[in-house]
């Protein structure tokens, strides 16, 4: 777990739209430019658009926003089943939560199902980034209401039994751990003056490249509400508060680098997980762990064969990570010595 330089991406950038790539896509963007300073040729695929092409010396990797063929198709395809790989995980005495798929007509079942788990998570079967993720259900009347809200639209979603701990997106290549990324929920700090109104449209004049804008929308007017607090409210100095429970980046969270901060142990641990989906050498786990007071032991919540590096690249707070070099060190072992 070595720390990067932080790439200048205007040239890469550059590059990539004289080819053809949008630009702004960060986590290609990152590759491509470590790929660059390793003479590794760089191109886009003919069959999809946005798809970079790494070759060198007879070997030939693809590259999609995280997507790979570093990564065998049974193994992308396993993980995309949420309900299975929580199964496995648990088959393996590794700590996952315990779920099931519903259709959108079964919340009766549904409800029968997760009684005895409370308090619940319910969230899209399929869906990534944070969307419609509901925490923290604890009665059945905010069952009915969460499941139909996460339901409306979708032909399946999941029920599980909600886990403590702080979530940490863990990085891992080849089953050893690289990077680190605590994603802290969209929020803002409080200075003892500031409505919360004016701290968030401060914080947007600071964000860049991955880290979207905070948005005072009808949700997070109903979570501060939920707390406590108003748009015009004004936090004490020092006091953080947080306008969603997602802490997906692409909803306005922060990557804050944690990779030092795992124990040998939680590292073990991780690893481990890793290694029980045979041809998943690329792969992020979300890893909820013991800390800011929450106890219990670490948790994988879920395993994603498409991870965005970019967030360990471009931390919002904290020190870098070179998690394109790990990837390529195993794509093209061959150039992982020029590299250092």
């Amino acid at each position: 777990m070595t720390s990067s330089p932080v790439h200048d991406l205007g040239p890469a950038q550059r590059f990539m739209r004289s080819i053809g790539l949008h630009s702004r896509r960060y986590t290609n963007a990152v590759m491509v430019a470590e790929a660059l300073e390793r003479g590794i040729t760089v191109t886009q695929s003919k069959q999809k658009a946005q798809r970079v092409v790494l070759s060198h010396e007879g070997r030939r990797f693809t590259w999609s926003g995280g997507g790979t063929n570093l990564n065998l198709p049974s193994a992308r395809r396993l993980v995309s089943y949420k309900e299975v790989t929580s199964r496995l995980l648990l088959n393996r005495d590794i700590t996952a939560p315990e779920n099931a798929v519903f259709a959108p007509q079964d919340a009766d079942r549904a409800w029968a199902w997760g009684e005895k788990l409370l308090p619940l998570v319910i969230k899209p079967k399929d869906e990534n980034q944070g969307t419609d993720v509901i925490v923290g259900v604890e009665t059945h009347d905010q069952f009915v209401e969460a499941f139909h809200r996460v339901a409306a639209n979708r032909s399946s979603l999941l029920v599980e039994e909600f886990h403590t701990g702080v979530e940490h997106r863990c990085l891992t290549v080849d089953n050893k751990l690289v990077a680190v990324t605590r994603r802290r929920p969209a929020s803002v700090r409080g200075d003892g003056r500031s409505t919360i109104e004016a701290l968030i449209a401060s914080k947007n004049e600071r964000r860049r490249n991955i880290h979207k804008k905070l948005t005072l929308d009808a949700e997070a007017i109903q979570y501060l509400a939920k707390h406590g607090f108003t748009p015009s409210s004004v936090p004490t100095e020092g006091e953080r508060v947080y306008l969603l429970g997602a802490s997906n980046i692409h909803r306005g969270g922060d990557a804050i680098d944690a990779t030092d901060e795992l124990t040998p142990d939680e590292v073990a641990q991780v690893e481990k997980a890793a290694a029980q989906f045979p041809g998943l050498r690329l792969g992020a786990l979300d890893v909820l762990l013991p800390r800011e007071g929450a106890t219990g032991p670490l948790s994988i919540l879920e395993v994603n064969a498409n991870p965005m590096i970019s967030m360990h690249h471009l931390p919002w707070e904290g020190q870098p990570r070179n998690a394109a070099g790990a990837i390529l060190d195993a794509m093209f072992p061959d150039t992982a010595q020029q590299s250092r």
